[in-house]
């Protein structure tokens, strides 16, 4: 067996891996705000795509998210594609993909790998009311007194003394 068939072999065993361990993932977001605070969902997927380069994938945010960010996972022996979101695919169960060899050529039916984040909804909570600003320093409401003024002195017409050269 040669060096190119053990490095397929070996990137198909490692996508393979990937697949039955559906690498699926979330993690919790340190966003400044209501507690709790949003969760984001992430991790590497697989699915199979129909003869229209779609597919549905599955997540666990439990709302509609706001964003949806994909990457294409592309093994040596796989061929690269486009990946991006449907368009108003998004539910709080599940959003939709789709697969692109060109921007007109759908990659047709077969298995793609991809990484993905999913962020929920960022609202502020019904409660906040923004602080009133107040002004600092300022203790007088009186007009400045005229001559307080500063006065203007115009810059020195003196050349420079010569450096003797």
């Amino acid at each position: 067996m040669g060096t190119t068939a053990r490095t397929a072999l070996a990137a198909l065993a490692g996508a393979a891996a990937v697949t039955a361990g559906a690498m699926a993932f979330a993690g919790a977001s340190s966003a400044a705000g209501p507690v709790p605070g949003p969760q984001t969902q992430a991790g590497q997927l697989s699915c199979v795509i129909d003869s229209s380069g779609y597919c549905t994938v599955q997540h666990y945010l439990g709302v509609v998210p706001e964003a949806v960010l994909v990457s294409p996972v592309t093994p040596t022996t796989a061929g690269s594609y486009f990946l991006s979101t449907v368009q108003g695919s998004y539910t709080a169960t599940t959003f939709r993909v789709r697969a692109m060899v060109t921007q007109s050529t759908p990659k047709a039916a077969g298995q793609i790998w991809f990484s993905y984040a999913i962020y929920p909804p960022l609202t502020p909570p019904a409660t906040y009311t923004p602080p009133t600003p107040t002004p600092t320093g300022y203790t007088s409401t009186a007009p400045p007194n005229p001559s307080d003024t500063p006065t203007y002195t115009p810059p020195s017409t003196t050349p420079w003394p010569s450096s003797g050269r």
